[in-house]
């Protein structure tokens, strides 16, 4: 964890999987800093192959990691954010948290569910009787990014289905969260494919778009 104020930068290592950890570490950024403004939430892991062949320890770590930290860092920042009626939470889901994908069935799963956070956080902290109209979110859904999680994509029109590589994904998060938009896709046109073609279209028409178009990611171990 990387945090940035005034001009210093602070490093922290937390196990974001264990609540108590993160609880210490939110006291610990307020007596170094003072309180959050903008929590990101990007941990997560992508173990790669059919779901027969997941083990119970992977799905049980990645759930831990891609679902409960969130909801841990959120219990540990957010209260503060209330307080003050400012901040900005930003959680990492993926083109894997709005349509299913072959080989990555439990972590489809878990970024279904960090959107479905978002979005429930976000009505609630919205009828919140306090003044909460300072505090925003940004849930963020890149397809491929260059960062070393996708070991082997597979990609049928590169023109159209690019990786983006991490300073362009980095640009268009803070873009995002400075413009205080909800949601996101990286790239952006890939929110219109999914919005208006694959949630309109009867399953077997979204299966044959998906044949189509061939993309996605093969096992690995």
């Amino acid at each position: 964890m990387i945090l940035a104020e005034k001009g210093k930068a602070y490093k922290y290592v937390c196990d974001v999987t264990d609540r108590a950890a993160v609880l210490q570490l939110a006291e610990q950024v307020r007596r170094d800093a003072g309180d959050v403004n903008v929590l990101v939430n990007n941990a997560g892991i992508m173990p790669c192959k059919p779901i027969t062949e997941q083990t119970e320890k992977e799905i049980r770590l990645m759930m831990d990691i891609n679902v409960n930290a969130n909801i841990w860092c959120i219990q540990a920042f957010l209260p503060a954010m209330i307080a003050r009626n400012h901040g900005h939470i930003v959680a990492l889901s993926s083109m894997a948290g709005l349509m299913g994908i072959r080989n990555l069935v439990p972590y489809c799963g878990s970024k279904f569910a960090a959107r479905g956070i978002m979005e429930a956080l976000a009505i609630e902290v919205r009828e919140d009787p306090r003044d909460t109209s300072g505090i925003h979110f940004t849930t963020v859904c890149p397809y491929i990014v260059n960062t070393g999680l996708c070991h082997k994509p597979r990609i049928r029109f590169e023109s159209a289905m690019k990786v983006v590589n991490a300073g362009e994904a980095a640009d268009m998060i803070v873009d995002a969260v400075l413009r205080n938009v909800m949601e996101i896709t990286i790239p952006p046109e890939l929110h219109y494919m999914n919005r208006y073609i694959h949630r309109l279209l009867p399953f077997p028409a979204a299966a044959a778009f998906n044949d189509f178009f061939d993309t996605g990611v093969d096992a690995h171990d």
